[in-house]
């Protein structure tokens, strides 16, 4: 027998989905109706309001490494106000189950001028890829590595004053557990031009030269199962688990922009474990069930997470 490790991906949510802003409001609607309602959802999604709940999400199945994607910080008037690494850290350790940050690849990043009571604030916001590692996990991690793909989408201009850069990216981790190598890759690829989002997905997998060494790919793919492309090699951690690829028990995007729906609106796969040369044991999804709605009434994420367990060979 191997040995086994437990690995997870989850996207945390920027906290309001910008689609009006980033790819302009329809023929006749307002721009700045599109802007209050991106601000009215960043107010009711506010990080601190659900870092338990997503802190919970992720311990259902407490994970050796987790690839976590928009790990943001949010920044008013030049001050820090949501530190989403930090706070989840913090909630973990609060909740008995520390982990460490292991690499993190910065990737999109925004600005622009809110009025708040009458007062002009200045909003920045900053997007990474970031893994995880349990503290006290027998994987051991060695040296990391980042990269921004070469492919990206250009945001269109709007009428806001708003400016944003979406880059996309992913960072890697040298890991062993008993002697036994692999890779574990994180990455988010394009959510608003499927052409970028391909050549992305190929520069990625490019990187990943050994094809004798185990690999483990997580993350959010933004597309669906008939789309997502991976080669042959990779194997669908959640259908080698015996899981359907498609309908309501595997979607894992999306909830309501506010985070505020009583019943879940996931409708598509996007977010996967991908997995080259090693068994899939077990797949779960997690933060998808309506117990996960701590007292806030807030889902952790307008995504659910995915954590497999895999059997290194031996």
């Amino acid at each position: 027998m191997g040995e086994r490790v437990r690995v997870a991906t989850y996207n945390l949510y920027l906290g309001a989905d910008l689609a009006p802003l980033l790819l302009g409001a329809p023929a006749g609607a307002d721009p700045q109706a599109a802007f209050d309602e991106v601000r009215r959802q960043l107010q009711a999604t506010a990080f601190p309001r659900r870092v338990d709940a997503l802190a919970a999400a992720l311990l259902q199945e407490p994970a050796d490494l987790v690839g976590l994607q928009e790990v943001c910080l949010w920044r008013a008037g030049g001050a820090v106000l949501w530190d989403y690494q930090a706070e989840l850290l913090a909630a973990l350790t609060r909740q008995g189950c520390p982990y460490e940050p292991v690499v993190s690849q910065p990737t999109f990043r925004g600005a622009g001028a809110v009025v708040v009571d009458g007062r002009t604030v200045d909003l920045e916001a900053a997007g990474s890829n970031t893994v995880l590692r349990r503290r006290g996990s027998r994987v051991e991690t060695a040296g990391a590595a980042t990269g921004l793909y070469g492919s990206a989408f250009t945001v269109p201009t709007g009428a806001l004053g708003l400016e944003a850069t979406l880059e996309r990216g992913w960072c890697s981790v040298r890991c062993s557990v008993a002697g036994k190598p692999f890779t574990f890759v994180n990455t988010h690829t394009e959510a608003y031009d499927a052409a970028s989002r391909d050549t992305q997905r190929d520069e990625l997998l490019g990187s990943l030269t050994d094809e004798a060494e185990p690999a483990v790919v997580v993350g959010d793919f933004n597309a669906v199962p008939e789309h997502v492309g991976m080669p042959a090699g990779f194997v669908d951690a959640w259908v080698a688990a015996g899981h359907p690829s498609a309908g309501p028990e595997a979607a894992t995007c999306c909830q309501a922009g506010d985070l505020r729906n009583e019943e879940p609106t996931l409708t598509d796969r996007i977010d996967y474990v991908w997995v080259r040369g090693a068994r899939v044991v077990s797949a779960t999804r997690v933060g998808a069930s309506p117990e996960m709605r701590f007292a806030e009434g807030l889902w952790p994420s307008d995504h659910a997470g995915v954590v497999a367990e895999l059997e290194l060979p031996g």
